[in-house]
């Protein structure tokens, strides 16, 4: 056998190895099922979709609507979804009753781009903090950021919380129920909130006058075990989140465009509302003075320390 004739079987040798390696098929990439809010800050869930963020991070998301904070809870708990978007007020709660529980990444701070507020219908005969005492009013959760300013405004007006009827709505509810009567004000929050100013309600700017700015809003948590057991896929959602928040928060438009796809919400609307900045990080000083609060008003059985509450791999300010 020729020298020449050694090298072809070789080369043809190579080329058959190589032409397995391209057959076999990619690898799989890791699915990570999310429950997204529905009531906005999500955006940046499918704008990490579209820009490849996940994918550079061999990610793939499942992703569901979520009906209600508590509900992303229990979601986490029995294992139906890896992370899931709630507050930062049912999660701390579940930290202080003893559930695993953590934060891993943030969505949205309590910041002075108002993201809820109390509301009234234009003609209401509301007129001051005062005129609530006997009233109904709604909140997507009355041990939440929005219950604690409601509450603290009470008590700079000389009112308690038993001097007003405080009734417990899903997120969509709380609008509907201000425009229906059903209650005398209430506290949408996110897309929402921004929906009922376009439509003329009007404010009581009071209650949001009396949020803990910094404390988180909207946040993505995950069962502790399950983040513990995952470090590394937990570590790289957090990188490409960190990337979408970006570029969501440089590119308005993409948000926009999230919205109309991904909402119901009039188009008009979108079009014109405005857009909290999306977070990453979470703010331990500010997230600890507004459990503060929440301890003082029964809305946590105690006041758990950040480390309870803070994944160890999420990011901090």
């Amino acid at each position: 056998m020729t020298i020449i004739t050694k090298l072809t079987q070789a080369s043809r040798g190579m080329a058959v190895a190589l032409a397995c390696v391209l057959a076999l098929p990619a690898a799989a990439q890791d699915i990570v099922k999310v429950e997204r809010s529905p009531v906005g800050q999500f955006e940046a869930l499918f704008i990490g979709m579209e820009q490849g963020y996940f994918a550079e991070q061999n990610i793939e998301l499942d992703i569901a609507i979520g009906a209600s904070p508590d509900g992303a809870i229990a979601q986490l708990m029995n294992g139906d979804r890896h992370v899931a978007m709630t507050g930062a007020v049912p999660l701390t709660a579940a930290v202080a009753n003893g559930l695993p529980i953590v934060a891993v990444v943030n969505a949205q701070d309590q910041n002075p781009i108002a993201t809820y507020g109390l509301m009234v219908p234009a003609d209401s005969d509301i007129q001051s903090i005062a005129d609530l005492k006997g009233k109904k009013i709604g909140l997507p959760g009355i041990a939440s950021p929005q219950g604690s300013a409601l509450i603290r405004t009470l008590e700079q007006n000389g009112m308690t919380r038993d001097d007003v009827e405080l009734v417990n709505l899903p997120f969509p509810g709380v609008l509907q129920a201000i425009e229906a009567g059903s209650v005398d004000a209430g506290l949408p929050i996110g897309l929402f909130y921004n929906l009922s100013v376009q439509k003329g309600l009007r404010e009581l700017k009071e209650v949001f006058d009396n949020s803990t700015f910094g404390f988180p809003a909207v946040l993505f948590a995950a069962n502790k075990n399950w983040a513990d057991e995952n470090a590394d896929l937990m570590n790289r959602f957090i990188m490409a989140m960190q990337k979408a928040n970006d570029y969501a928060n440089a590119n308005p438009d993409a948000v926009r465009a999230v919205d109309k796809a991904q909402t119901q919400l009039p188009p008009e609307y979108l079009d014109t509302r405005e857009i909290a900045p999306f977070m990453t990080g979470f703010d331990a000083e500010a997230w600890d003075a507004e459990n503060e609060y929440l301890a003082k008003y029964g809305f946590i059985s105690r006041k758990p320390t950040p480390d309870e509450y803070l994944w160890s791999g999420a990011i901090r300010q």
